[in-house]
């Protein structure tokens, strides 16, 4: 409601301003409102500001209106406060304007580096020439490659942000930055040296440690930070011993290890701070200006500085290099247990610092992650049914199919044991107290434990332990199950007496764990439980489950099933304002950035405030549709999308003459069925014959075998499409319908959920997925109305590629698993068909090769080919290259876009002028956020309002790059997509000074182009498509990702070989012919 003090003098002024004396922070003085003039915000009269004097959004006591108050002498008069009341982020201290320093030091740098770029590009493009042949060569105009911003973006209403970044003061200190690497120490010595171990690499928190033992033998006197893998800063130079190395020994294991850690002194110098805040300041780099990225020495140090202390807090965990989240009662932050999960979702909070113009800046958000439900492991597995495995050696016939059972449950549940963390306990026996010790797990006790693969004893290993044999080839055993060898011990002095095996055990025989934990501890094991294996597969250590806490903080990676996905969804979405909040209060606490003694002495301080930045809000393309009567007509969005009510599809694909449905239920779809065909033709304008093949469509086991035998009998009748009825959304089952439809029959599918449909309604659902049918059968769903730019005229085709790698796989299954590479390209200018290429690649490898070349050439000759491009190859080629980091830009420049140039210098004849390019990176995982600071410039969700663009107070004046957030975000926090152009031959030579302008409005409008919703979407539509393909093949080579014992790349036709001079993969599926030119992945 609006605030009931007496306010004086006030005009009425519009939007958001009325009533009230006070300014915009609740200053004293008379003044507009939070923009003044007419803008939404604030009247021009003497009245009341944003805030009012003393008010707050809902109105408060004394002087001032209230948040939408209309004016007026009492500051009363107005609506409703706010649609959003206590909506918008806003601390204590106000809303801090933009810094002049930073907008000053920007416009300057434009004026005199900018200005200059015009005249330059042109000259340089009449000479433009191609050198050279083969791999390698390229068009040598070196300003355009990593270009210098041509100017800042200024279309559209200006508007003051938030943004999720804290301005970062450093003193500069020298600082020296040391590379580290570890190694045991072999049980034997030298007598000059000690002796290296060729076991594997140490990580985890087990190198966390080793590095801790090392950094703590300097004393506390010496300042230190690492991120306790490979390197380690310090404030003055270190007194390392002979040979720079340190032994520590890490006591907390079974056996006592010693490890060395050696430091090895930096190579390019120190870390030059001064030479870096220097460099923010002028925006001058006096070594390399094509150097990129800028100071990533200095940046790397300060960033492993300030991880330093959440790092070594005991109460936190880390992922990665920059994810820090509460472990403790006090702090943690979770999701609600789901039951029958053994996951744990936590809020945490992302930190790293980045260069912006005149200044540092710490980047710092919510994140979340999904880390190992903690907690009594045998506990665990009584609350999943899993504590019956005594049972399993005399189980009747009749239970066989529940043993299989119980061993895959078994066997999934040893992702989560993996590698884990646990703290044993031991218990107490004759005068020793009970003890703990911290151990890592690799799973529980199986039948091939001590053997190798043909089942012998591994040579040279203690004996091996033996087990009862069990029914069904089950591989687990627990306490009753599993015997050792108990063998005599041998003093350490040889004149001692042995002791006595504890009764009634004898020594030299084999005795069960049950026994021996109930002889020697008294201790009456659950032999219901299978029994823990904490010692390693050739030497195993058996530990019953009950005496086994899985440790908290443990990150695991996992596919998270529907109900937890659900719960992660959930949990992670808040709106802006509330994710502000944290992120200046609990992140502030969890990454220590508050009175932090390190970053003292370091000389680091961290505001206290969010910082603000002025951002634009751009308008809306207007898109064609059809109307009445066959005419093109204008549909201008609104709120970031539009509604189909009275038009239809821009433009129709290929009639489809032959089609059928199939299904899994007894309950048959037929007329379901035929009303969406209706619908699609009747309302959508999609040209499909009105009756199936069959009438009663076809009915599926639900098996493999089932849906291959049912699609190849419409493959047979010669069926164009394929309407699938889902029961559920069972990923196995679909990846079978789309390898099926797409790879080995070549019929297109488009799959409807049954509980989906009833969840979303009639015609909405089947809207999008007539969206989804005139795609794939060549159709435009949207154009650009009247489109005069560059794409409309018809001579430029957009590309987006991506790779993707395998993710949440068992431990080392990964590395198994081939990344995928998709690429897809337009057709002509209406933007509509986006045909594309996927291969494999080796297992995380992220940068394209002479197989990227291939592709381009496929795509220009497709282009060629299509009627409305008359045998032409395209003059410019705009391409968005998605989800490389800023440290792979130049591998991108020099080993990426080469092999576009000879796909061009292949294509196109020598009498034609090679093709201009444009290479922009696009990136969505990213964590710059921006939140509204009032509610004139929101959604209803809090978050910036559609076609928001940010290109300047968080960005480097020197690189050419933007933020836009093109959606509206329905929930939670909308995240923008982030644009970074890596090569320019387009715009700044066709838009001069306009040249950003230009790119954004492109990008922009693109994001209305998205084919399958009548919305704008948040990454324009050739990276989406990218990532969409790469995706599809995923499904359609699921053997290769599920991580199973039995998803091993090998097989007499190669999927997963290596392709000879090239890092590609041969799939175990490929696109069938009739459909590889078209968007069947949609």
């Amino acid at each position: 409601m609006a605030d009931r003090g007496r306010g004086g003098g006030g005009g009425r002024g519009r939007g958001y301003g009325g009533g009230g004396s006070g300014g915009y922070q609740g200053g004293r003085g008379s003044g507009g409102g939070y923009q003044g003039g007419n803008n939404p915000g604030g009247g021009r009269g003497g009245g009341g500001g944003y805030q009012g004097g003393g008010g707050n959004f809902q109105g408060g006591r004394g002087g001032g209106g209230g948040f939408r108050g209309g004016g007026g002498a009492h500051g009363g008069g107005g609506s409703r406060a706010s649609q959003y009341p206590g909506a918008f982020f806003s601390p204590p201290t106000g809303i801090p304007q933009p810094d002049d320093r930073v907008a000053t030091l920007e416009n300057q740098w434009i004026a005199t580096q900018g200005g200059q770029l015009p005249a330059q590009l042109t000259a340089q493009m009449g000479k433009m020439k191609i050198s050279g042949s083969g791999s390698g060569s390229a068009i040598s105009i070196n300003s355009d490659k990593l270009p210098i911003r041509p100017a800042f973006g200024s279309k559209g209403q200006a508007v003051h942000l938030w943004a999720n970044y804290f301005a970062l003061n450093v003193n500069p200190k020298p600082l020296w930055k040391y590379t580290v690497n570890v190694s045991k120490v072999d049980k034997e010595r030298s007598k000059t040296k000690e002796k290296r171990s060729d076991e594997p690499e140490v990580r985890g928190r087990k190198l966390f440690k080793i590095i801790d033992l090392a950094l703590k033998s300097f004393g506390p006197n010496v300042t230190l930070a690492s991120e306790f893998k490979q390197q380690v800063v310090s404030l003055e130079k270190l007194k390392l011993p002979e040979g720079n190395e340190i032994v520590v020994e890490l006591a907390d294991t079974s056996r006592p290890e010693k490890w060395v850690v050696k430091f090895h002194d930096p190579e390019n110098g120190h870390p030059d701070i001064d030479a870096l805040l220097k460099y923010l300041k002028t925006m001058k780099d006096v070594g390399n200006e094509e150097q990129f990225p800028k100071f990533a020495s200095e940046i790397d140090a300060l960033n492993i500085i300030l991880g330093h202390t959440p790092r070594v807090d005991s109460n936190s965990a880390s992922i990665g290099s920059s994810r820090f989240f509460a472990t403790d009662a006090a702090r943690i932050d979770s999701a609600a247990q789901k039951q029958g999960s053994v996951v744990e979702i936590l809020r945490g909070y992302f930190q790293s610092i980045r260069p912006a113009t005149g200044r540092l800046l710490l980047n710092a958000n919510v994140t979340h992650g999904v880390f190992r439900r903690p907690g009594n492991l045998g506990q665990i597995l009584q609350d999943f049914g899993l504590a019956w495995i005594h049972q399993v050696p005399s189980a009747e016939q009749d239970q066989a199919a529940r043993i299989r059972q119980y061993n895959a449950q078994l066997k999934n549940f040893t992702k989560f044991l993996s590698l884990v963390r646990v703290q044993v306990t031991i218990p107490a026996h004759g005068k020793k107290p009970k003890q703990v010790a911290i151990k890592t797990a690799i799973g529980f006790c199986t039948d091939r434990d001590g053997r190798d693969k043909a089942g012998k004893p591994i040579q040279g290993g203690e004996r091996p332990p033996r087990f009862q044999p069990c029914p069904e080839h089950f591989m687990y055993r627990g306490p009753s199950m599993a015997r050792f060898y108990f063998g005599r011990p041998t003093p350490k002095d040889p004149a001692a007496a042995v002791p006595p095996p504890p009764a009634p055990l004898q020594y030299d025989t084999e005795v069960t764990i049950q026994a021996y934990y109930r002889a020697k501890y008294s201790f009456q094991v659950n032999v219901g439980l299978p029994l823990v294996n904490v010692g390693r597969r050739e030497r195993p250590v058996y530990v019953p489950a009950e005496l086994v806490e899985i440790l908290p903080g443990q990150a695991f990676k996992t596919r998270l099933t529907p109900s937890e996905q659900d719960s992660m969804i959930t949990f992670a979405c808040r709106a802006a304002p509330d994710n502000a909040q944290s992120v200046t209060t609990k992140a502030r606490e969890v990454l220590h950035l508050n009175n932090n003694p390190l970053l003292a002495r370091f000389g680091i301080t961290v505001d206290k405030s969010l910082i603000t930045v002025v951002g634009r809000e751009l308008p809306p393309p207007t898109l064609a549709h059809t109307g009445a009567g066959g005419t093109t007509v204008p549909t201008t969005p609104s709120g970031g999308g539009w509604l189909m009510r009275d038009v239809k599809i821009a433009q129709a694909g290929r009639r489809i003459s032959k089609w059928n449905y199939l299904y899994f239920t007894q309950t048959v779809p037929r007329d379901n069925a035929m009303a969406f065909v209706g619908f699609m033709s009747r309302n959508m304008g999609i040209g499909i014959e009105a009756n199936p093949m069959i009438a009663a469509g076809l009915r599926a086991a639900n098996s493999e075998s089932g849906v291959k035998t049912a699609m190849n009998h419409l493959a047979k009748s010669g069926a164009q499409l394929v309407i699938v009825y889902l029961p559920d959304k069972d990923a196995t089952r679909y990846n079978i319908i789309k390898e099926q439809g797409d790879c080995a029959l070549g019929i297109h599918t488009v799959c409807i959920t049954d509980k989906t449909f009833e969840k979303r309604g009639q015609a909405g659902y089947w809207a999008n997925v007539a969206l989804k049918v005139n795609l794939k059968f060549g159709g435009a769903n949207h154009k650009i109305y009247n489109d005069t730019t560059l794409i409309g005229k018809g001579k430029t085709m957009v590309v987006g590629y991506d790779v993707t790698h395998p993710t949440n796989l068992t431990p080392g299954a990964s590395d198994n698993g081939p990344s995928i590479a998709g690429l897809v390209a337009s057709i002509n200018k209406d933007l509509s068909q986006w045909p594309g290429k996927v291969w494999g690649m080796k297992s995380n490898t992220e940068m394209l090769d002479a197989t990227l070349k291939e592709a381009i050439k496929e795509r220009l000759r497709l282009w060629q080919k299509q009627p409305a491009n008359a045998k032409a190859l395209p003059a410019n080629i705009i391409i968005f290259r998605d989800g490389v980091s800023e440290g792979q830009f130049q591998l991108v420049l020099d080993k990426e876009l080469p092999e576009i140039r000879d796909a061009c210098a292949d294509v196109y004849p020598p009498t034609i002028p090679k093709p201009r390019i444009t290479l922009v990176v696009s990136v969505k995982r990213h964590q710059t956020r921006f939140y509204p600071t009032d509610g004139a410039h929101a959604t209803k969700s809090k978050s910036p309002k559609e076609g928001t663009v940010v290109d300047r107070g968080v960005t480097s004046v020197r690189l050419w790059d933007f933020f836009l957030q093109a959606h509206v975000s329905l929930q939670g926090t909308a995240r923008p997509a982030h644009y970074s152009v890596l090569l320019d031959e387009i715009f700044r030579a066709d838009y001069g000074r306009e040249a950003a302008d230009a790119l954004e409005k492109l990008t922009h409008d693109m994001c209305y182009m998205y084919g399958r919703a009548t919305k704008a979407v948040s990454i324009c539509p050739p990276a989406y498509y990218a990532d969409i393909i790469c995706t599809r093949a995923r499904a359609h080579n699921s053997a290769l990702f599920d991580g199973s014992d039995t998803a091993s790349i090998v097989s007499t036709a190669k999927p997963g070989t290596d392709q000879p001079g090239t890092n590609q993969v041969a799939l175990k599926s490929n696109i069938h012919d009739r459909l590889a030119d078209t968007m069947y992945y949609i």
